[in-house]
């Protein structure tokens, strides 16, 4: 099984939730469903995402169980 790690990148790189909403030229509350349980972004905002954390996309994946 995948796991998307937004939140662990974000923590890891220094930033909060309003900044990445402000990376990604989105609103605020916005953000908030990516952070939903069970949220499974599509390939295109995923590489929106890398490119704003400046991360590959496998970064915000982890394989779990």
């Amino acid at each position: 099984m995948v796991k998307l790690r937004l939140a662990e990148v974000l923590q890891r790189k220094g930033l909060s939730k309003r900044q990445f909403a402000k990376r990604l030229k989105v609103n605020y509350s916005g953000v908030f469903r990516y952070f939903r349980k069970g949220y499974d972004p599509k390939l295109s905002t995923l590489e929106k995402w890398a490119k704003a954390l400046k991360c590959r996309i496998r970064d915000l994946y982890s394989e779990g169980r």
